[in-house]
């Protein structure tokens, strides 16, 4: 009996160390298990920043683009102040130009009073030439051209007589 109670307590020690051995080993690579994984935590986190940078990139262009619009768009752009100061001025500028033009219709005059005067210009202009033709009609009817050239001659040597006449 002693021998069968010996060789269970050998079996019970066997056991119990292979047992004790086997939590050991579980209890091993449950704390390996539970160890962070630094290398896969490197990858992941290199991933990570990757993708990041890959999102961040066009952003950042679009931000920087729309930052160089901006400042173009600012300088070139009209302010409300400025509006209002072109607006006026514009206005100031076509009241004048309404005055002038008023000004310049009011001095005008009608297109049927001037074709009257200049009707009454072109009537005299037409009853002087008529009176110079009676003039020249009437003198021609009384003397011929050689009656005036003989007159004028006749009137010259008078002239010429007179001046070497002794008694002048």
């Amino acid at each position: 009996m002693r021998s069968g109670f010996k060789q269970i307590e050998s079996s019970m020690s066997a056991m119990s160390s292979e047992m004790r051995s086997s939590v050991a080993a579980l209890a091993t690579n449950m704390a390996e298990r539970n160890k962070p994984q630094w290398q896969a935590l490197g990858v992941a986190l290199t991933f990570c920043t990757i993708l990041g940078g890959l999102a961040y990139w066009p952003i950042n262009a679009a931000t920087t683009d729309l930052k160089s619009a901006v400042v173009t768009i600012s300088e070139k752009m009209v302010t409300q102040k400025e509006m209002e100061w072109r607006t006026q001025r514009g206005a100031e500028d076509r009241a004048r130009s309404e005055a002038a033009v008023k000004e310049i219709r009011d001095d005008q005059v009608p297109r049927k009073e001037l074709d009257r005067v200049w009707a009454n210009y072109d009537q005299r202009f037409q009853d002087q030439q008529r009176q110079i033709d009676e003039v020249k009609t009437a003198q021609g009817s009384v003397y011929g051209q050689r009656d005036i050239i003989l007159d004028l001659r006749e009137r010259l040597d008078r002239v010429e007589r007179l001046r070497h006449s002794p008694g002048s």
